[in-house]
């Protein structure tokens, strides 16, 4: 479905995203709650391949890769260490000189591009959705700003746009800490989702004996019998372990 190219030495792979969001969803969440471990989950990890901090007064940006031992300003638009020397031994003639950047500053004061050191690929008709990992907390400090990509034909830098918050003190992206969450994109979903229109039905009138038979089924007999926690998760595992067929409700 994707393949990742990963062209910076270090830091941790893509990896497919984890149920537990990282190890930080509660138990009882990670036991019981089926619906926030199938968002977790949805999904592949991107790491940056190196330690950054980045430093903002509300006008100037500052970077550093020791730890804030040394700052220097990110005027326009700096490279790995290293890497432009790297991308031109490689890189046919034609597209020497032209390696993407580590980070670039943007039109907004705010708002910095952070490439992952990664390319990536999908299959025909998905596209790839970047955004910051799912329920993993990452702080008010920095703010992912999210994107869908065509990966599908255009192939290039897989980066983000980061908004910093944090005025007079570091905000900081460990290496160690999923930077990304790159989710499968239908492109025929999508194209049906714009052809699409809102169906609403206004009051409990609207509701129909299927829908109601449904509620009794999924509420009525749950709050009945004083079911026990977690059985959505149980009867969702279930249907999946049985390939989504459909499931004769419950009484």
């Amino acid at each position: 479905m994707i393949t990742f190219y990963r062209v910076i030495d270090g830091g941790i792979g893509p990896q497919k995203a984890d149920k537990s969001a990282n190890g930080t969803l509660p138990t009882n969440g990670y036991r019981f709650c089926e619906p926030v471990r199938t968002a977790n989950s949805f999904g592949w990890y991107v790491f940056l391949p190196m330690e950054l901090w980045l430093l903002f007064d509300g006008s100037e940006i500052q970077w550093s890769l020791d730890q804030g031992e040394n700052w220097y300003l990110l005027a326009d638009a700096i490279q790995y260490p290293d890497f432009a020397a790297r991308f031109d031994a490689a890189a046919p003639e034609e597209a020497r000189g032209y390696s993407p950047p580590f980070l670039s500053r943007t039109n907004d004061l705010d708002i910095v591009q952070i490439w992952t050191g990664h390319f990536a690929r999908t299959q025909e008709g998905i596209g790839s959705y970047v955004r910051s990992p799912v329920n993993l907390p990452n702080g008010l400090d920095h703010i992912v700003l999210e994107g869908v990509v065509q990966t599908e034909w255009w192939f290039g830098p897989l980066f983000a746009n980061v908004r910093i918050n944090k005025r007079g003190a570091p905000v900081i992206f460990r290496a160690d800490r999923p930077f990304l969450q790159v989710q499968p994109f239908s492109n025929a979903l999508m194209r049906d989702f714009e052809a699409s229109e809102i169906v609403e039905h206004d009051g409990l009138e609207g509701m129909s004996a299927v829908e109601w038979q449904d509620y009794r089924a999924t509420i009525v007999h749950r709050m009945q019998t004083r079911t026990r926690l977690g059985q959505y998760a149980a009867e969702a595992r279930k249907r999946a372990s049985a390939g989504g067929k459909a499931m004769e409700p419950a009484e």
